[in-house]
C-alpha cells in the first residue's frame, strides 16, 4: 500500500512538472508570436508611410518641373506636408494601439502562466510530502526491522517456553 502511494506520488510529480513545462513553453511561444505579428504589423505600417512619402515627393518633383508658378507649387508642399503628417500620426497611433493590445494579451497570458504555475506548485508539493512520508515510513520499517525480529523471536520464545516446561512437571 505505502509503495503504491509513493508511486502514485511520484507519477503525479511528474506529470505536474510536465504540465508546468508545458504551460511555460505554451506561453512563450504566445508571447513570440504576439512580438512577431506586432512587428511585422509595425513594418508594413511603416514602409507604406515610406512609400506614400516617397509618391509625395515625386509629386512635388514633378509638380515643380511642370508648373513654373509658385503659388501652385507652394500649395503642393503644404498639401504633401499635411498629408505626411497625417500619415505619421495614423502610423504612430497604430503602434501605441496595437502595442497596448499586444501588452494587454502579454499581461493576460502572464496571469493564466501564474495561475497555472501556482496550481502545479501545489501539486508538487503535495506529492513531494507523500514521497516524503513514504520515504520516512519506509526509513522507521528499515530501522525497526531487527527489533521486530527479535520480538518475533522473543514471542516465539516464550510461547514455545510454556510447553517446554509442561512434561517436565508432569513427571
Amino acid at each position: 500500500m505505502a509503495n503504491h502511494t509513493v508511486q502514485e506520488a511520484t507519477r503525479n510529480l511528474t506529470t505536474s512538472v510536465q504540465e508546468a513545462n508545458q504551460a511555460l513553453v505554451k506561453s512563450a511561444v504566445e508571447i513570440q508570436e504576439r512580438n512577431l505579428k506586432y512587428a511585422q504589423s509595425t513594418l508594413e505600417n511603416g514602409i507604406e508611410v515610406l512609400k506614400s512619402s516617397a509618391e509625395d515627393t515625386r509629386h512635388l518633383i514633378q509638380e515643380l518641373v511642370e508648373e513654373p508658378q509658385q503659388q501652385a507649387v507652394y500649395q503642393t508642399m503644404v498639401n504633401i506636408a499635411l498629408a505626411a503628417q497625417e500619415r505619421n500620426v495614423k502610423y504612430a497611433q497604430s503602434i501605441l494601439e496595437n502595442g497596448t493590445e499586444v501588452l494587454k494579451a502579454q499581461s493576460e497570458s502572464t496571469r493564466d502562466l501564474v495561475q497555472t504555475l501556482t496550481e502545479q506548485s501545489r501539486k508538487q508539493q503535495e506529492a513531494f510530502q507523500t514521497l516524503a512520508r513514504g520515504s520516512f515510513n519506509a526509513f522507521v520499517e528499515f530501522v525497526n526491522a531487527p527489533f521486530s525480529y527479535y520480538q518475533q523471536a522473543l514471542e516465539t520464545a516464550g510461547s514455545v517456553a510454556p510447553k517446554a516446561t509442561r512434561p517436565a512437571q508432569t513427571k
